[in-house]
């Protein structure tokens, strides 16, 4: 099994043309949360993701999906991002993405979802028959060693 994104960001999501997208038919946005828009574990949003969630406010509708399940890191990540956040996602199987499109009101085809990892992110969203992005974790965030080994192991089913 390989995985093809619909768009391959070689940078983090503050890297992706919001243009293009809007140009291509995208009107919303699915956007996993840890290490795409936030540090895992953090709660907070860097100044570089925030400028460019701005911009794409102004052309995408948005909402954020997550497999994290505690309740109250949900919340707040809600609070600080000002858009719904869908936790218990269970990606890469359809059921979250089927919640993320009913809360976007939008057919898959005007869709495209954002993340960082291809077996949850890309995978899912393929599934769902949307488009997908592939963007690189936060720049400014330090991995521990093991995560970025298996991140780099999840790379060996993108198809080039």
């Amino acid at each position: 099994m390989f995985l093809k994104p619909t768009y391959s960001v070689k940078g983090d999501i503050s890297l992706l043309d919001i243009e293009q997208l809007y140009n291509d038919g995208i009107r919303g946005l699915i956007i996993d949360l840890d290490s795409t828009l936030m540090a895992p574990k953090s709660g907070n949003i860097d100044p570089v993701t925030e400028a460019w969630l701005v911009r794409a406010r102004e052309r995408f509708q948005m909402v954020v999906l997550t497999n994290n399940k505690r309740e109250a890191y949900i919340e707040n990540a809600s609070l600080v991002l000002s858009m719904p956040v869908i936790g218990y996602a269970a990606k890469p199987w359809k059921a979250g993405f089927r919640k993320a499109l009913d809360a976007l009101q939008l057919p898959p085809a005007e869709v495209a979802v954002v993340g960082d990892r291809p077996l949850t992110d890309i995978w899912g969203g393929a599934l769902s028959d949307m488009r997908t992005v592939l963007v690189r974790p936060l720049a400014c965030i330090v991995e521990p060693s093991i995560k970025t080994f298996f991140r780099n192991l999840e790379h060996v089913f993108i198809k080039r």
